[in-house]
């Protein structure tokens, strides 16, 4: 009817003049396709204006063999207008998409591709698992039926994004209820939303408390009330999900009580960083006992074969162990769960008694150390297989020792002189070191309890093992 032959030339309307061969008339039904009035059908297949991707694929030879041309469906507005009610734009648009406006679309389709990438990047976010304080808020279960919802709309979508000129949605396919039916989808994702809401406003303060339960010792007061805190809040959110209760209304009062949880924190551990570390007054007590003359005479006697050096090399490490520190505030404790200035770990670090106090008795132990060293020397210059040494000092040396020994104190300045005269006489002494660890096992070897006897015997089998080979008269046992 629409192709005629002339003088055996097929041509369109010749009749009314247009003369269009079979080819062109193609072209001017695909334009007429593209704007939504007109259906072209084939054997086969029909193509309207969504299906124009398979119109141009399809060959002209197959084209101009159409059977027949048809009228498009009416505008099916109804569900147009749910579709951008759906989408959060305004009903009314759909009205001009009728009248051949394209601005409308335009929003449209920029609305589903935003929506469709926000779908994407939710399941991925749930492939992952949404994390707080340690722990999945979300269950497998409720992991897949959400990802299901979601998986469902954003099928739906992408399929609108054939519709991008108003001839093609002039053949929207949907109804009303299908589309209103990806409400739940939508639904799932603002969900979702919520809980990634929460994860950002207070995942920063739920990770500071895990880490703060690290540095802690394990079996401390707040670390109990740390875990408490966190079973309480984590069985409130799954409350919250199980009764499809939005989390935003709970959110403010979790904040409260994480954030209550960090300030109880925050005061214990100022108060164990003060117990554990020097302030600006001990610290300088410190160094004036590092500095001590005291400290610098059990340096020099140390050099002498016969002092218990372990003893000073102890006390030294002790006193330099005393950390100082007087930087930290309230604020760097609210950006970190550990000093910035000296790192402190309560969990590593367990002072028995505070700095300052061991301060205080290091420095009376500093008096004991020397009484006791200085006894030591008065004890074996005495001894009387030591005595005869005295006579091969020469002159002035023979006149420092005896000086010592008729005060029964140090001099004043020990100088080089003094120290040599001490090592020349001392040196018939043998030194032994006994190690308190094999001293105890000397004395638990064949078993515990052991009777007196039994135990006096093992000390002398040890002594006597120790000694083995030397004069008696000349052994110093040093405990070390």
């Amino acid at each position: 009817e629409l192709i005629q032959e002339v003088y055996g030339v097929e041509y369109f309307a010749s009749d009314k003049g247009y003369r269009l061969e079979p080819e062109w008339v193609i072209v001017v039904l695909a334009l007429l396709v593209y704007s939504g009035d007109l259906v072209l059908s084939i054997p086969g297949k029909k193509f309207d204006a969504t299906g124009l991707p398979d119109l141009a694929a399809t060959s002209i030879d197959e084209l101009v063999q159409f059977k027949h041309i048809e009228r498009p469906k009416e505008w099916n507005l109804p569900a147009i207008k749910a579709l951008f009610e759906l989408l959060g734009l305004t009903p009314g648009m759909a009205q001009l998409i009728t009248l051949g406006k394209e601005e409308p679309v335009r929003q449209l389709q920029k609305a589903i591709s935003e929506l469709v990438e926000k779908l994407v990047l939710v399941q991925q976010s749930l492939q992952n698992g949404l994390k707080f304080w340690g722990s999945d808020l979300l269950t497998e279960e409720k992991a897949i039926s959400l990802n299901d919802r979601l998986n469902k709309t954003k099928t739906f979508l992408e399929s609108l994004q054939a519709y991008n000129t108003p001839g093609k949605l002039k053949n929207f396919r949907y109804e009303v209820q299908q589309v209103k039916r990806h409400q739940d989808g939508l639904r799932a994702l603002s969900e979702i939303n919520s809980w990634q809401e929460l994860m950002r406003d207070l995942g920063p303060v739920a990770s500071y408390l895990s880490e703060a339960m690290i540095v802690m010792p394990e079996d401390h007061e707040w670390v109990k009330q740390a875990k408490e805190t966190r079973e309480r809040v984590l069985n409130k959110i799954a409350s919250i999900t199980n009764k499809k209760i939005s989390i935003m209304n709970q959110k403010s009062q979790i904040q409260q009580e994480l954030v209550k949880l960090k300030q109880s924190y925050v005061k214990t551990y100022l108060a164990m960083h003060t117990r554990a570390r020097l302030g600006v007054n001990e610290d300088r007590r410190k160094v004036r006992l590092l500095r001590d003359e005291r400290l610098e005479k059990l340096r020099k006697l140390a050099t002498i074969d016969l002092m218990p050096r372990q003893h000073l090399t102890d006390f030294q490490n002790r006193l330099a162990g005393l950390k100082s520190c007087f930087a930290l505030t309230e604020q760097d404790l609210g950006e970190s769960p550990v000093c910035p200035h000296c790192n402190f770990r309560p969990g590593i670090e367990k002072p028995i008694a505070p700095a300052a106090t061991v301060l205080d008795h290091m420095e009376m132990e500093l008096d004991k150390l020397i009484e006791d060293w200085t006894q030591t020397l008065l004890n074996n210059l005495e001894d009387p297989t030591i005595r005869c040494n005295l006579d091969l000092l020469k002159p002035q040396a023979r006149k420092l020792v005896d000086a010592f020994l008729q005060k029964r104190s140090l001099p004043a300045e020990l100088d080089q002189e003094f120290i040599q005269a001490l090592q020349e006489v001392l040196s018939g002494l043998i030194k032994v070191a006994v190690k308190t660890d094999d001293l105890r096992a000397a004395l638990l070897k064949g078993g515990s309890p052991a009777t007196p006897t039994e135990l006096k015997k093992r000390f002398e089998e040890y002594l006597n093992e120790l000694t083995k080979g030397y004069e008696s008269g000349k052994v110093r046992i040093v405990l070390e």
